[in-house]
């Protein structure tokens, strides 16, 4: 294609880019959601390709908003994504259980509810990398040493992303697991080994904090009971969550799991409040609440650092 051919085609294509931003209402929408989160695409063929999977989501979120009434989604910084990168970008918990989980509650040997969500460290922000779970390990370890020892030290995920060699990096791994790897080899903070949201060559392997162990629990009644004590990990399927904003979710695919997280509480109604590692823009300030029971699989992966 000549120079002159190049140059009016895209001469048309800006025109008509033009053209529609006047007749459409979500380009306008569209402009304002980059601006907010400071995004550019590399050309004006990916900025169209994103503009419409941002339309898409959009009028996804619109429909199922208006079809009930328990959660709400909407517009965060995930909407220029399809279902398909968000799953393979962001979620990278990795299901090694098969266990047959137990819904039904046998006591109530715990407060009616439980909210540890203040007394966290901020929420963090695992970035373009499948490193949740160890954000999950560390959230759990954090929280030990926060409700029991009053120590608020922030911990390395990088540390974990980098040097536990049961996990892949920012290509998945296993909480539990990561949170054994820090009571054998001790965590360091993470001033002295900043995340860089990339898998790189282990740099140091071991720090000087450690807790005592790790419990799994398997039931219900022990997961509220765990969680009145302080925050677990824990692990969910997460792929319905990137649009959530609000309210009491409860429309997962499955309840195989392919995200890790952090449980900090539960309401009366026996709700699950979860802390996420998407940064404090995505849901309630980095949080979703989770309808009673196995929602999204919460209850096939419960670790609590001990």
């Amino acid at each position: 294609m000549n120079k002159a051919l190049i140059a009016l085609f895209t001469t048309v294509l800006l025109a008509t880019t033009s053209y529609l931003s006047q007749e459409d209402p979500l380009r306008t929408l569209y402009s304002e959601w980059k601006q907010q989160h400071q995004t550019r695409f590399a050309s004006q063929f990916e900025d169209e390709y994103r503009f419409e999977i941002f339309k898409q989501n959009y009028n996804h979120y619109q429909e199922v908003n208006s079809q009930q009434s328990s959660y709400t989604l909407g517009l965060n910084q995930f909407a220029a994504l399809t279902d398909e990168e968000f799953e393979s970008i962001y979620l990278g918990g990795l299901d090694d259980t098969h266990v047959e989980v137990d819904e039904s509650i046998t006591s109530f040997n715990y407060p009616e509810t439980a909210d540890w969500s203040a007394k966290m460290n901020p929420i963090k922000n695992q970035g373009a990398c499948g490193s949740c779970w160890s954000f999950s390990a560390v959230g759990a370890f954090e929280a030990y040493f926060i409700v029991n020892k009053g120590s608020y030290n922030v911990y390395a995920e990088q540390q974990l992303v980098d040097c536990d060699t049961y996990s892949y990096g920012c290509d998945g791994g296993f909480a539990g697991n990561a949170i054994d790897y820090l009571n054998k080899n001790g965590a360091l903070l993470e001033s002295q080994y900043p995340y860089t949201a990339t898998t790189n060559k282990c740099q140091k392997a071991t720090g000087t904090q450690k807790a005592n162990g790790r419990k799994t629990w398997s039931t219900a009644t022990q997961a509220y009971e765990a969680i009145a004590k302080y925050p677990i990990s824990v692990s969910v399927h997460a792929s319905n969550w990137k649009g959530y904003t609000g309210g009491i979710f409860n429309d997962c695919i499955n309840t195989s799991t392919n995200h890790a997280v952090v449980a900090v509480g539960y309401d009366a109604n026996g709700n699950w409040l979860i802390r996420n590692s998407w940064g404090t823009g995505w849901g309630l300030k980095g949080h979703i609440w989770l309808q009673s029971g196995n929602t999204c699989g919460v209850l096939r992966r419960l670790d609590q650092v001990i």
